[in-house]
C-alpha cells in the first residue's frame, strides 16, 4: 500500500465546500472543510495530481502537526520533535512562512516563523550532524505555519507559489476577480461546457478564461512551470512528468464552447483576448466590445448562465450603487430572461432587492471573503 500523508491545502474562505468537493473529484479522496481550506489524507501521486490539476486550492500541505498551544515554547517544542530529514535533504535550504489569525497573543507571526526556524534548525543538527541553510527568498524546501485562536497547523509546502497565480494572465485588469472564485461561482451556477455562458462585464477575461480552461480539463499546475513538490526527497520526477503527460493527453482540444465576454472597455477587451491567447483560447472563445446596459441590442441567444462580477462600487468610482444594480437587473431580465444569473457583490441585501424588483427569485447565497472585502456569490433566476 503506497504511504499517506496527513495533508491540508487552503482555498478561498467560504468555497471549502467547492474545494472539497473538487478534491474528491480528482483523487477520489475522503475530504473535511475546515476555515479556509480543508483537510484529507493522500498519497505521493495523489499530491502531485492535485498540484497539477487542482482549480480551486492554493497550496497543498502534507501536515507535519496539528496542536493546540498557548505560548511560542509549545511552538518550539511541537516544532522540535519533528523528524525533518525525511523531507529535506541536507545540502537543500529552507524558509519558513506564517500567518496568525488570533489576537489573544503577545506574538507575531514573524515570531512563529523565527521559532521554527530555530527548531528545525536544532532537530536537523541534533539527527544528521548539519546545520540547514535559510534562504527566504528562493528556499528548496517551505515550511508553513498557521496558529488560529489556538489551534497550531505546520505543513511542509508541496506547491511554492499559490496555484491561484494563473499562467495565462499577461494582462492584469485593476479590479480583476479571483480565478479561484471564478470556478467558485461557476460551480455555485452549476455550468457545464454544454451549457451557453456569457459574462457582460468580463474585465480581463476570468471568468470565460477560467471556464474554457475547466471545460477543456486543462491541467493548470502543469502549464505554469515549476512546482515546490519537484523538490521534495520523496516524490520522483519521473511521476511529476508521467502524470503531466496523462494529464496534458486527456485535454479536450476538439470541444466546442459556446462562452461570450463582452465588456464597454475596449482596453479590457483587447487585455481578455491576450489573457484568452496565452491561455490557448483564442479560438474558444468569443469576446466583444458591449455595453450591458444595451444587452437587449445586441444579444442574439440567450445563454444558459450569465455569470460575471459587477463593480463594487469601491475600485470603480460608481456613487449609485443602487441604481447601478437595478439597471442590471433590469436590462438582463429584459433581454436574457430565462437566464440563470450568478454574481459575486459586497452588498448582497441591496443586490437582492434588484434582482427581486427584476422578477428574480434568489436560489443560492454563499459568503466568501474577498481578499479583506466581505461578499456574497449569489445565483437566481426568473
Amino acid at each position: 500500500m503506497a504511504m499517506q500523508f496527513k495533508c491540508f491545502a487552503t482555498t478561498v474562505m467560504g468555497l471549502e465546500e467547492y474545494a472539497a468537493r473538487e478534491c474528491e473529484e480528482l483523487i477520489g479522496v475522503e475530504v473535511k472543510p475546515d476555515i479556509g481550506k480543508i483537510i484529507f489524507e493522500a498519497d505521493r501521486e495523489q499530491l502531485t495530481k492535485l498540484n497539477l490539476a487542482s482549480r480551486m486550492l492554493h497550496k497543498i500541505f502534507i501536515m507535519l502537526a496539528r496542536i493546540n498551544v498557548e505560548t511560542l515554547d509549545d511552538i518550539y517544542r511541537c516544532a522540535r520533535n519533528i523528524d525533518y530529514s525525511e523531507f529535506i535533504e541536507p545540502d537543500q535550504s529552507f524558509a519558513v512562512k506564517a500567518e496568525r489569525h488570533s489576537k489573544n497573543y503577545p506574538f507575531t507571526s514573524l515570531d512563529i516563523a523565527s521559532t521554527v526556524g530555530r527548531a528545525i534548525i536544532e532537530s536537523f543538527r541534533e539527527s544528521k550532524g548539519k546545520r540547514l541553510k535559510v534562504d527566504l527568498d528562493q528556499p528548496d524546501i517551505e515550511f508553513y505555519c498557521l496558529l488560529r485562536d489556538s489551534e497550531f497547523f505546520m505543513g511542509l509546502n508541496t506547491t511554492g507559489k499559490s496555484l491561484h497565480h494563473r499562467f495565462y494572465r499577461v494582462y492584469h485588469h485593476r479590479a480583476a476577480l479571483h480565478p479561484t472564485i471564478a470556478i467558485g461561482m461557476l460551480r455555485i451556477a452549476g455550468w457545464n461546457p454544454s451549457m451557453s455562458l456569457l459574462d457582460p462585464m468580463c474585465g480581463g477575461g476570468t471568468i470565460p478564461i477560467e471556464a474554457g480552461l475547466m471545460g477543456m480539463d486543462v491541467p493548470l499546475g502543469s502549464r505554469r512551470g515549476e512546482l515546490k513538490i519537484s523538490n521534495l526527497r520523496f516524490i520522483e520526477k519521473e511521476l511529476i512528468e508521467k502524470l503531466s503527460r496523462e494529464l496534458e493527453g486527456s485535454i479536450k482540444s476538439e470541444l466546442k464552447l459556446s462562452i461570450l465576454g463582452t465588456d464597454a472597455s475596449p482596453k479590457s477587451i483587447e487585455g481578455a483576448r491576450k489573457n484568452a491567447e496565452r491561455a490557448g483560447l483564442i479560438d474558444k472563445l468569443e469576446f466583444s466590445i458591449a455595453d450591458i446596459f444595451k444587452i437587449g441590442e445586441w444579444l442574439q441567444h440567450t445563454p444558459d448562465h450569465v455569470i460575471f462580477n459587477p463593480p463594487y462600487g469601491i475600485r470603480m468610482g460608481i456613487r449609485d450603487i443602487k441604481g447601478f444594480y437595478r439597471r442590471i437587473c433590469k436590462s438582463l431580465a429584459q433581454a436574457s430572461p430565462n437566464s440563470t444569473l450568478t454574481v459575486i457583490v459586497s452588498k448582497p441585501a441591496l443586490f437582492s432587492r434588484s434582482l427581486a424588483e427584476a422578477g428574480y427569485e434568489v436560489k443560492q447565497r454563499v459568503e466568501v471573503m474577498y481578499g479583506r472585502i466581505r461578499a456574497t456569490i449569489i445565483s437566481a433566476a426568473r
